[in-house]
């Protein structure tokens, strides 16, 4: 079996020759871009995303830091929450208020970027020294606090919730200037533009995460006013309550608080529920989509890699070998079987990414569970001496909003904790349960389609659940190959909407056959049919695609159905001189010759079809849009071309040659 070192070497060979491509894709574009490494994705996409939408919440805790007391006095009969403050020195609150102020303008400057609003290098600049020096003015203080912030003898001293506030924003800060800084090395070495690839939908996020976050500290301040609650108190009540969990240790007690509890949990579910949905649709779907294409192109890949053309077949697993067609005399039947080796890479990839998102589900949900459990099973250590099991027991029916009320958090250092725990959790939770429900939903519509092509009729029960399914598929999956295509002309002029389009098919089909027309009429007759009708053929085809686009799961095309739309495009699948074998993209992809591996369709400049191959890097079944939208998309630019061809004979004029064609001709004309 040939070495081909497709593996490392072919990320290290793609990262040399893409980035200037990559750099001038926007952000659809990047997100389908499957040669180009998922990491640089990741970092020009994901975590511009990911600090965009934590920035401000990084801030809110800075906010809940500078509004309290640091340090409370407790009695031995009472709880933290009733204990007296002590005035922090001027100092600290300066110091406080100005590292408050230098995220806000960071957050600003991001901000601004992502609505073109400031160039990268000033917002890049402006939002990565703003947090780091933000994140280390508050570990500056969180550290100076034991020390310089003396107690009265005798008395029993602890730091208040706004203490723990500025930790957890110092920490916020230093992660998310990080990720920013490696965004912006991505930048420097030449991976990927100054612009973030984020769509318009995805930059709004950030703007709903600000109205969120100002909905839930509005609404702490109006509580802690009327409930007469401390500031910080609230906040945690207004979290529990907006994400439906309700412990029970904090209640409105006045008329005016139950009130105004109607407008205002309402108003907060929805808010949370379109931060969700955004998430969901905008990060999430989005990443996984980008991911499952990088993981058929490693597939893809590695199938190349086990190629061993002495033997014409390729190995894509370790009990699964397949011949690739050497052997075969029929150009079609080769491509054919090159055709069912991609789907079956494309089959590898999809339980591949399948597995490793509910490996990543599951280790989010263990992660979500059990370490939140270790952080407040430490923090209770105080005041409620939780065991771990308790612990356990607390975070599981905190994730699924039960909320009992019998364990709650109670130390000033577990409300804070609390308070990002679950903003981070829950959504999260919220969304893989989605994400479960997607997929089993996507089974059903397979089952249905599965049921509706192969139950038998044998009984009229079976009959009946024969034709429910069928319905059920509906016209998104019926056959897109006309009759009579590929079978030796044998459709049936009955099937068709008449003659002449029954013969433009068979004209079409004619030369896809190993039959010889010689001097029969009828064939000659099909031929001109075939030519004359072929604009009226790619309207009904384009009519018949778009039934396919929503399509649940989305369509794929049998190769009979591809035979006939590559054949509207104006290739030939029986034809070798438009194809290249898989032992040549092996090689091609060896040498890093990205011109050896064109996409159907693609002309050189001189006019010519480029040979292709359905293993190849930019085959139509490597595309990251579903086949139907190819599919469309390549039909009306087609007759599109093919409409103003016709109008410039029309009216006279020249078309335009390409550029290499008139070198050769104006030379031509010198000599």
């Amino acid at each position: 079996m040939p070495d081909s070192g497709v593996d490392r070497t072919e990320d290290l060979r793609i990262e040399e020759t893409l980035p200037e491509e990559y750099v001038k894709k926007d952000e659809e574009e990047a997100e389908e871009d499957h040669l180009a490494p998922s990491r640089w994705w990741f970092s020009s996409t994901l975590f511009p995303l990911v600090a965009g939408t934590f920035g401000p919440l990084a801030t809110a805790f800075n906010i809940c830091a500078l509004v309290m007391d640091w340090r409370v006095i407790v009695s031995s009969a009472s709880t933290e929450a009733e204990g007296t403050d002590i005035r922090d020195p001027k100092w600290l609150d300066a110091v406080n208020a100005i590292s408050l102020v230098i995220a806000v303008l960071a957050n600003l400057a991001l901000l601004a970027h992502m609505f073109d609003r400031l160039p990268f290098a000033v917002s890049q600049l402006a939002t990565i020294i703003g947090w780091y020096t933000s994140s280390f003015l508050l570990i500056g203080l969180v550290a100076a606090a034991p020390a310089h912030l003396p107690l009265p003898a005798g008395e029993n001293r602890t730091f208040s919730q706004a203490y723990y506030y500025a930790i957890l924003s110092a920490v916020l800060y230093f992660i998310l200037s990080s990720m920013l800084v490696v965004t912006s090395l991505g930048v420097y070495i030449g991976r990927y533009s100054r612009n973030y690839k984020l769509s318009f939908s995805q930059r709004t996020l950030m703007v709903q995460t600000i109205a969120f976050i100002g909905y839930i500290l509005a609404a702490a301040a109006v509580y802690s006013r009327i409930e007469g609650w401390d500031y910080l108190d609230a906040v945690y009540w207004t979290d529990v309550t907006i994400l439906t969990i309700g412990f029970g240790d904090y209640s409105p007690k006045t008329h005016l608080g139950r009130g105004l509890l109607f407008p205002m949990a309402i108003g907060g579910i929805l808010f949370l529920g379109l931060i969700i949905a955004s998430i969901r649709t905008l990060v999430l779907a989005r990443s996984t989509k980008k991911v499952t294409t990088r993981m058929v192109e490693k597939a893809r890949q590695k199938a190349l890699k086990n190629l061993d053309t002495k033997d014409g077949t390729v190995r894509l697993s370790v009990f699964r070998k397949r011949d690739i067609g050497k052997n075969l005399s029929s150009e079609l039947d080769r491509r054919e079987q090159e055709f069912n080796i991609m789907r079956e890479v494309q089959k590898k990839a999809a339980n591949d990414n399948r597995i490793i998102a509910l490996s990543i589900s599951a280790g989010a949900w263990i992660f979500l569970w059990f370490i939140g459990a270790v952080v407040f099973w430490q923090a209770e250590q105080g005041y409620g001496n939780w065991s771990y099991f308790e612990s356990l027991y607390f975070t599981y029916v905190s994730l699924l909003t039960i909320g009992y009320g019998d364990f709650y958090p109670q130390d000033n250092s577990a409300k804070p904790a609390f308070v990002l725990w679950s903003l981070i959790a829950l959504p999260t939770l919220t969304v893989l349960i989605g994400a479960i429900g997607d997929s089993i939903s996507e089974g059903v519509g397979t089952l249905t389609l599965w049921l509706g092509k192969h139950l038998p009729k044998k009984t009229s029960a079976m009959a009946d659940l024969k034709d429910n399914a069928s319905k059920a598929a509906g016209s998104a999956y019926q056959q897109a190959k006309p009759p009579g295509f590929m079978s030796n002309g044998s459709g049936d002029d009955a099937d068709f909407d008449n003659k002449a389009e029954a013969d433009a098919v068979k004209g079409l089909s004619q030369d896809m056959e190993e039959s010889n027309a010689g001097d029969d009429p009828t064939q000659h007759d099909a031929n001109a049919a075939g030519k004359h009708y072929r604009h009226y053929l790619l309207m009904k085809e384009m009519k018949n695609v778009v039934q396919h686009t929503d399509a649940s799961p989305p369509r794929k095309y049998t190769y009979a159905e591809w035979t006939w739309f590559l054949k509207l495009l104006g290739e030939d699948e029986s034809s070798s001189d438009q194809h290249r074998t898989p032992g040549n993209v092996q090689i091609a992809e060896e040498t890093g010759d990205t011109h050896g591996n064109a996409q159907a369709g693609a002309t050189e400049r001189n006019g010519e079809v480029q040979a292709w191959s359905w293993l190849g890097p930019k085959s139509p079944l490597m595309s990251s849009i579903d086949e139907p939208k190819w599919v469309l998309e390549r039909l009306m630019s087609t007759l599109e071309k093919e409409l103003k061809e016709r109008g410039d004979e029309h009216v006279g004029r020249k078309p335009k040659e390409p550029p290499n064609m008139q070198g050769q001709r104006n030379s031509g004309e010198s000599s």
